[in-house]
């Protein structure tokens, strides 16, 4: 409070007497000389000012926690993410997130098919690779045209990375459901584990077409219970960050702009997006450090 009335009393001073200025205002003559010999000092924060402003800039989604990280990776420079948390706040910039609500796409209306138990019951944390991996399908609806775009990834829970996905502009029909388990099935190392592939109750996921693939590749299907989003978090919060970082959707023209914008991301996410969880590294950095 002292250091905005020091402030106020410096612009004003060239219309105003000194004198009056503090007699008027609730501020005693030495703390006003105090803060007006703060001012002219330089700032101990302007360089990591610089440096946050320099990280925010070319990525407005980055929050206190990832700047923080990448201060220390990328510029050796050892800061408490409390003092982040103060110089983020005196600089008036914060993490973009996204916060509209939305209909979401409900992929449960279909063909029966086979509905099977929850086999993770929320254990997410795996210490190897293709052991535990979860898939969805999501919507993006473009204001503009009103044309629909359709994303199916498949994650691996071991480093959060997306192993394969399928992007299209057409109906998500089960040709487009089982192109990622395709592409999954043809990488996957000669079984060592038990593995399991994770979703929900779409009616992709029901198909017996879906469901003979995974039996044929020896991976055990699991679905999380109807109308329980936190059963499937892991890719439910990948989402999210998707759609925060993809901006409004009023700016794509088409859906081939939006799709080409999708493809670009997860690019992004996958081998330069870090991760607190995997100790500040993006995902295939985490898994080659790792191997």
């Amino acid at each position: 409070m002292n250091q905005q009335i020091a402030q106020v009393i410096c612009e004003l001073k060239a219309k105003f007497k000194l004198v009056d200025l503090i007699r008027v205002l609730p501020i005693s003559e030495a703390t006003f000389f105090y803060w007006r010999r703060q001012s002219k000092k330089p700032s101990r924060d302007a360089h990591l000012c610089d440096l946050i402003m320099y990280l925010w800039q070319g990525d407005n989604h980055l929050g206190i926690e990832r700047i923080t990280s990448l201060l220390r990776s990328e510029f050796s420079v050892l800061v408490n993410h409390k003092r982040v948390r103060r110089l983020m706040h005196e600089l008036d910039i914060y993490g973009m997130g996204y916060h509209k609500k939305s209909r979401r796409y409900d992929s449960s209306k279909g063909p029966e098919g086979t509905r099977v138990k929850n086999k993770l019951h929320r254990r997410f944390r795996t210490d190897r690779p293709f052991q535990k991996m979860v898939a969805d399908v999501t919507e993006f609806k473009i204001p503009q045209t009103l044309e629909k775009v359709y994303l199916e990834p498949i994650m691996d829970l071991y480093n959060n990375e997306i192993l394969t996905y399928a992007v299209t502009s057409d109906s998500p029909n089960l040709e487009f459901a089982v192109q990622p388990l395709n592409e999954l099935i043809e990488k996957l190392p000669n079984p060592n584990m038990k593995r399991f592939v994770h979703t929900d109750q779409g009616w992709q996921f029901r198909h017996k077409v879906w469901q003979r693939k995974l039996r044929k590749a020896n991976l055990t299907p699991s679905m999380a219970r109807r109308a329980t989003c936190l059963d499937n978090a892991c890719i439910e919060s990948f989402f999210n960050k998707l759609k925060v970082e993809l901006g409004n959707l009023n700016q794509y023209r088409s859906a081939q702009e939006l799709i080409k914008a999708i493809k670009s991301w997860i690019s992004y996410y996958n081998t330069r997006r870090i991760q607190m969880k995997l100790g500040g590294k993006s995902p295939i950095k985490y898994r080659q450090l790792a191997a």
